[in-house]
């Protein structure tokens, strides 16, 4: 695993380009959410609004993941001149839209099906920690305001009885072990749709069937992410400190997604994909024979 992890970091360096349609795409997404939020006043206009941010999360998704996994086979290559690797590195550009042909309806229903185990996670973590935790007693009115800086949010805190804080601290370890859960368990979702299976909902049942045959390299893995996710997060409280500290921030956290997902469908190609593939090499030749 330690040689998966490092092999990651070259890949990441090598295609770093992978950052520029993230980039630009949370960059849109930004100046969507902030011109739907001033137009939105009816529901129709809503729903519209939601669909149509679905359709851009499915469209991006379909296109950069593929230019990722082409970026992975690109990697296998060998060139004799350093300008024909550039070259075809620029030209990863130009997957994206082939990945949109290909991927676009899957990852619509990928996003459909993950809004639906969101809802049905937080009702299940709602109703075991009501059962196992009990209610904290404060309103959600309470809890807006203490979200408005981080002085009205020590002002909150400092309001809550000790009963109160222990009951939120219990209900905070349950939120984070049901989304810890859930991030485990779509680890390999992403990269199954890519490689083996357009339909969405059976991807997921394969990739969740994936984690338990290499039970111990996936724990390994997501354990590895979630360390550096928890730095990077550290690290991401120091951004509003400098405008210099904040860009560069910024740059440390798009190269850490870039890494995060090279990671993965790097991960998967070496234990999943090379199996799958031999395997099918193998039956041709037996059928040959």
């Amino acid at each position: 695993m330690l040689k998966l992890f490092k092999n990651a970091f070259r890949l990441t360096n090598e295609g770093i380009i992978l950052a520029t349609p993230l980039i630009l795409f949370v960059w849109l997404i930004t100046i969507y959410l902030t011109f739907a939020k001033s137009v939105v006043d009816t529901l129709p206009e809503a729903i519209s609004a939601i669909v149509t941010l679905l359709c851009m999360i499915g469209a991006f998704c379909a296109g950069w993941f593929y230019m990722v996994k082409e970026s992975l086979e690109l990697s296998k290559k060998e060139f004799i001149l350093d300008e024909d690797r550039a070259k075809e590195i620029i030209n990863l550009l130009k997957k994206i839209p082939a990945g949109i042909g290909k991927y676009f309806l899957s990852f619509i229903g990928m996003s459909l099906i993950t809004l639906l185990l969101f809802a049905i996670f937080a009702i299940c973590t709602y109703k075991i920690g009501m059962h196992f935790i009990g209610g904290i007693d404060f309103t959600a009115e309470q809890i807006k305001n203490a979200m408005t800086s981080p002085q009205d949010m020590k002002a909150f805190l400092d309001s809550l009885t000790l009963e109160q804080l222990y009951k939120l601290g219990n209900w905070n370890l349950l939120f984070m072990g049901a989304s810890a859960l859930m991030s485990y368990l779509l680890m390999l979702w992403m990269p199954e749709i890519i490689y083996q299976t357009h339909n969405p909902l059976i991807a997921l049942f394969k990739s969740i069937k994936k984690l338990f045959i290499k039970f111990w390299q996936s724990i390994a893995l997501f354990l590895y992410l979630t360390v550096l996710n928890f730095i990077i997060s550290f690290a991401n409280t120091f951004a509003l400190l400098h405008p210099i500290i904040y860009m560069l921030m910024m740059i440390a956290y798009f190269y850490f997604l870039v890494y995060v997902i090279v990671l993965i469908f790097s991960y998967y190609d070496n234990e999943f994909n090379k199996a799958e593939e031999e395997k099918e090499s193998n039956s041709d030749s037996r059928s040959d024979s």
